[in-house]
């Protein structure tokens, strides 16, 4: 009996896991390499070719004359570059390479919950629920195809924490809570931004053991051994180690902190509480509904998923009300228990939005990448719940209900994988749009063939697909500044390049400009008796433009001028 269910679960998880592949490996290469994904890359072909390496800020680790960098941003971690150096040797700089790694990296997070939705509950189903609902989810799927882009990284690094942690208060050895502070200072190294999750973890454990705690804080503390609590910090230490270091080299993500606590880079005003809360908690219900990728080609929405989120989650409210009040009684341990394993997913979801409403950069959906997987859990997790305590029912109502469930999570999944599928023949159609459009691909292509001289970028989200497409064999110069306005330097870091023939600069197409520069640049070549002509452009699928390139020739040559 034990050989059988063992080889129903591997076989249940293997088919699960094969359509989760199928779906993600699908037209891999679409949409377009994003800057993102490509920026983070970048320096693993640096290091690959033996090319000097750009590194954030001139941060990094010298060994052997070769310099490693620490972070990719303030905020970010070099994990992901680290991560895809195998990818890129084995298949080329492409996006396919990185790609591989991200949805592996999701396949990594899909068995993680599976393993914890069991953890919680007992019951294997329960674990084949939360990972189908999670193999068909458009967001699932598509992050993770895209998952430098979105950090998807730190989502695997949460269930494995959690894992941990939970392992250490039910089997009591010390070694898990070493292995948990470990994964919580790689997931805060990999994106700060997950210190919200360990927020949501710790926050969720500490409210739903308060009265335990006020009861009998001593003897929680007393379990704790000074030396366990010693080796905690240096494994979390350990783990963000290379934040540590790139912080005592530059500062510059306390500097990112401090300087945009109040108001973020993209003008977010981090006080005004109640308005970024509301703001976050319509991206949770769009996260829910999948109805975020414009950038695919057109807009899906699985509608009925944020209202089963919901209806389940009033639910297991309920019915833990019910269990802790409507008994007559105190109630058993067991079920104190099982409340709290139903709602600690659903706590953990919403102490982590509570704590994104305040940003150094903006309130951008892709944020929440850290919570992919718990929505899912939550739902599979608290579905188990309700069912587990509608067996006091009578005889007629309890099958009933239980029908009703079932179907109410068949139609979730299959919502899910509609929305998905009819993504994906968008994307086939799209190419990807804007700054996700395959047009990127025939840019560097364009410039790898006829480059004969110093390529500038003048504007964002150019130069790092270039460079990472071309193998390093093009490498854009980033001149437009990231200040919203152009600086006082602009003019020169621009005048070293107006008088050479061969130099040419890459343009974002008029509605898609991030940093308008085109007017400061006339002004610096016009008195010297240049005039712009375009080289290439390059479109979307649809016939739209979206990226071009131009060189300076005398007045009067351009044959084919800016309009």
């Amino acid at each position: 009996m034990f050989i059988s269910n063992r080889l129903t679960g591997v076989a249940m998880m293997s088919a699960i896991a094969l359509l989760y592949l199928g779906l993600s490996l699908y037209q891999l290469d679409l949409p377009g390499l994003h800057y993102d994904e490509a920026f983070e890359a970048v320096p693993a072909v640096q290091l690959l070719q033996g090319q000097p390496v750009t590194a954030f800020r001139q941060s990094g680790l010298l060994v052997g004359g070769r310099l490693w960098p620490w972070m990719t941003q303030d905020y970010i971690g070099a994990l992901n570059t680290y991560l895809s150096i195998p990818f890129i040797w084995l298949l080329g700089p492409t996006p396919v390479a990185l790609r591989v790694m991200s949805v592996g990296l999701g396949l990594v997070t899909l068995l993680l919950t599976a393993r914890l939705a069991v953890s919680l509950t007992g019951p294997a189903w329960v674990g084949w629920v939360a990972a189908l609902l999670l193999a068909v989810e458009p967001t699932f799927v598509f992050w993770n195809r895209q998952g430098v882009f979105v950090t998807a990284v730190t989502a695997p690094l949460g269930l494995a924490a959690t894992l941990c942690w939970l392992n250490r208060f039910e089997r009591g050895h010390w070694l898990w809570s070493l292995a948990g502070a470990f994964l919580f200072g790689l997931g805060l190294y990999a994106k700060v931004l997950f210190v919200w999750l360990i927020f949501g973890l710790v926050g969720a454990a500490v409210l739903l053991n308060l009265d335990r705690l006020l009861r009998s804080l001593r003897q929680v503390i007393a379990q704790l051994s000074p030396a366990e609590l010693g080796g905690v910090a240096l494994a979390f230490g350990l783990g963000c180690w290379p934040l540590i270091a790139y912080n005592l080299q530059t500062g510059g993500t306390w500097l990112s902190i401090t300087e945009h606590s109040t108001t973020s880079y993209y003008g977010v005003n981090n006080l005004a509480f109640g308005p970024n809360l509301l703001e976050r908690l319509g991206q949770l219900w769009t996260l829910l509904a999948g109805s975020h990728f414009w950038y695919l080609g057109r807009v899906e929405s699985d509608n009925l998923s944020p209202p089963l989120f919901v209806g389940v989650l009033v639910l297991v409210v309920l019915t833990s009300i019910r269990i802790f009040f409507g008994t007559g009684g105190r109630p058993g341990l067991e079920k104190i228990k099982l409340a709290q394993r139903a709602l600690f997913p659903f706590l953990v979801i919403v102490l982590v939005v509570l704590a994104s409403i305040g940003t150094v950069s903006a309130l951008w959906i892709t944020h929440f990448a850290v919570l992919m997987p718990w929505p899912a859990l939550a739902v599979a997790t608290g579905s188990w719940f309700i069912g587990h305590h509608l067996q006091p029912l009578n005889k007629t109502r309890s099958p009933l209900l239980k029908l009703a469930l079932g179907l109410s999570l068949a139609v979730l999944s299959a919502g899910h994988l509609l929305a998905t599928l009819r993504y994906h023949q968008a994307l086939s159609q799209s190419g990807g749009l804007g700054a996700h459009s395959d047009a990127v691909y025939d840019l560097a292509a364009w410039l790898d063939n006829h480059s004969r001289g110093p390529v500038v970028a003048m504007d964002w989200g150019l130069a790092a697909p270039v460079a990472y497409l071309t193998n390093g064999r093009v490498t854009p110069i980033e001149v437009f500044g990231y200040a919203w306005q152009s600086d006082v330097q602009l003019s020169d870091r621009l005048s070293g390049f107006i008088q050479h023939p061969d130099a040419l600069y890459l343009w974002r197409a008029p509605d898609e400009i991030i940093f308008d520069r085109s007017a400061d640049f006339r002004t610096l070549y016009q008195p010297q008796h240049f005039e712009e002509n375009i080289e290439a452009a390059f479109y979307e699928r649809s016939g739209r433009p979206v990226l071009g390139v131009t060189r300076l020739v005398p007045t009067g040559t351009a044959s084919n001028p800016p309009r």
